[in-house]
């Protein structure tokens, strides 16, 4: 099932800052292991299977479909994908980068033999070439943004197609085309054909150097994943325990809009004392300052980590300190704030409350979901306030407005359903390619 057999050639300037980049990187492997017991202190799963980073571990069937989902988000997107190729007979070889996407990926998965899992290797290349060598898959698929030089190049040596998923190229990585760091965008150039959500998206890697009819727009994956209904159910459960007529979700916050958003919080629980609010960070490492933050105002809140079976009607905040449980706190929620966005970050994912039926609201950097957040603006279920005084108002009016925010929850489940198919729409794309090079 290949695509191509004859190597690309790089740009001379390329080649050299590829050379560069090795030499940089394997004088730093070194600190691999410090690093790696650093960010064991909260994330105990980077000192877990250190073979697969030296290109050893299990790789499964060969001649399977490789698919690199770096981390959670990612492996979040792929998890349609993986699933249509199984469906279309293929075995899956699942890489990743951070114990986040490992754990996720087994989670969804580990239960399937067709499933294999592993760490990604270290981006030395002879690292790269002996799990390729070792893996022999079909072709190679990356999620989204996460490239590495010697992941692509030595790929491309091997003559080992590779497709780019859900492609996310934003509008400010597009200043390294005038700079030093041009030489990463160029390696967009390795991939047989990328698979992305707009024609802005289609714009932006032509602009790199793609070849136009090597991008093509398929939308987003994540539409293609369900909601879990065991879960958002219990989280409706939990809801009639609470004693609130609404509730309002903050998703994926970042440390510094914490501020901003518990002024909002405070505010909008005094002059709502029926209201509540779930507060899920983005980082693990803010499970403990939300909680501080919120004892120090005075406010009663309550960590889903310590709930059994019921929420205290007097506890005004849930904060949501657990992974894997978006489904839930989505279930408990009206009307959901998506962070990174009173930041100038670009804001995080929406799709997921959208899925399940949530209408979004955000700051006022919106960059990064505008491919989404556009058209979802027009069907009436995002809005985007650029002020913190501005959303807060808007809180209160919903509060007031239930039936309006119903119609809005109504108005998400239908968008989301009329956006999703694009999973079938890549892997048939991608039969294509390779039956009509086989023929």
């Amino acid at each position: 099932m290949r695509t191509h057999s004859k190597r690309r050639e790089l740009p001379i300037t390329t080649r050299i800052a590829y050379f560069i980049y090795q030499i940089a990187y394997h004088l730093a492997l070194p600190l691999s292991g410090l690093f790696a017991l650093w960010r064991a202190r909260k994330e105990p799963g980077h000192l877990y299977h250190m073979s697969h980073r030296w290109g050893l571990g299990p790789v499964g069937v060969k001649g399977g479909v490789w698919i690199y989902a770096a981390s959670l988000g990612e492996m979040n997107a792929a998890r349609p994908l993986v699933q249509e190729f199984l469906n279309d007979g293929h075995h899956v070889l699942l890489t990743h980068l951070s114990p986040a996407g490992f754990d996720r990926g087994v989670q969804q998965f580990g239960n399937d033999p067709r499933v294999t899992h592993l760490y990604a290797p270290f981006d030395c290349f002879w690292t790269v070439q002996l799990f390729l060598r070792r893996a022999k898959p079909a072709f190679g698929i990356v999620l989204e943004i996460e490239i590495w030089p010697a992941m692509l190049i030595e790929a491309d040596r091997l003559s080992i197609p590779m497709f780019m998923a859900n492609g996310n190229l934003l509008m400010n990585r597009m200043k390294r085309l005038q700079t030093w760091r041009r030489h990463g965008l160029y390696l967009y150039r390795l991939f047989d054909h990328i698979f992305t959500r707009s024609q802005d998206y289609v714009e932006r890697y032509i602009a790199t150097g793609v070849r136009p009819e090597a991008v093509s727009t398929t939308g987003e994956l994540r539409f293609d994943t369900q909601p879990d209904s065991a879960l958002l159910d219990y989280g409706r459960d939990l809801r009639r325990t609470w004693n609130a007529n609404f509730t309002f979700m903050i998703a994926s916050s970042v440390k510094s809009e914490e501020a901003i958003l518990l002024k909002i919080v405070t505010d909008f629980l005094q002059a709502a004392p029926q209201a509540r609010v779930i507060w899920v960070p983005r980082s693990p490492q803010r499970f403990d300052a939300i909680a501080k933050l919120l004892k120090f105002c005075e406010i009663p809140c309550t960590r889903r980590s310590q709930l059994i079976d019921s929420l205290n009607s007097e506890s005004k905040v849930l904060i949501g300190d657990t992974l894997g449980e978006i489904d839930l706190y989505l279930g408990l929620a009206d009307v959901v704030f998506v962070g990174a966005s009173f930041t100038d970050m670009g804001g995080h994912n929406i799709i997921e409350p959208l899925s399940a039926g949530c209408p979004v609201i955000m700051g006022p950097s919106t960059y990064g979901v505008d491919f989404v957040a556009r058209p979802a603006q027009q069907a009436g279920v995002f809005e985007t306030f650029k002020t913190p005084h501005a959303m807060y108002t808007h809180l209160l009016a919903l509060n007031k407005d239930l039936p309006s925010v119903q119609m809005k929850q109504k108005k998400a489940k239908a968008f989301a359903s009329l956006n999703s198919n694009t999973a079938k729409l890549i892997v048939k794309n991608i039969n294509k390619r390779n039956n009509h090079t086989n023929g």
